[in-house]
């Protein structure tokens, strides 16, 4: 490794430090996964389980520029998004475009209930898909 990557790795990492500090982000982080109502994405949580892998992207839309998608690798689909303010928050930490890993932590809901529910853990690492550079085709381009 040269001198030059070497410096700009150490400069990255500590700006990413700063940022997570001025966030109060501390990994990992849980939460609850949005947008899981529509039945299809129903059926794909119910073929969900507890230890799941899953990539959470930053997709910015004209509508919802810090849009967190949360796909699984499992499944290979789209299951759900980030709630906004976490959103802004990881886009804050990571930058436009970031891709980290993620896990089910609890698929929770379904019979008696209406509707299945997942929790999910966002870790800082991104090794999952560490064969995969290049995200453009998830931003339409």
């Amino acid at each position: 490794m040269g001198i030059f990557t070497h410096l700009k790795e150490k400069f990255q990492n500590k700006r990413l430090q700063r940022r997570k500090e001025k966030s109060d982000l501390h990994f990992p982080v849980t939460c609850k996964e949005r947008g899981v109502k529509p039945s299809y994405r129903q059926s794909l949580l119910a073929q969900s389980r507890k230890g799941d892998k899953l990539q959470l992207v930053h997709v910015p839309t004209e509508k919802f520029p810090h849009q967190v998608c949360v796909y699984s690798i499992t499944l290979n689909c789209l299951l759900g998004y980030i709630e906004k303010e976490l959103a802004k928050s990881l886009v804050f930490v990571f930058g436009k475009g970031f891709c980290r890993d993620g896990i089910i932590q609890r698929i929770t809901g379904g019979a008696p209930l209406k509707y299945f529910g997942c929790n999910i853990q966002i870790l800082e690492s991104k090794e999952f898909m560490k064969d995969c550079e290049n995200f453009a085709c998830l931003h339409g381009e």
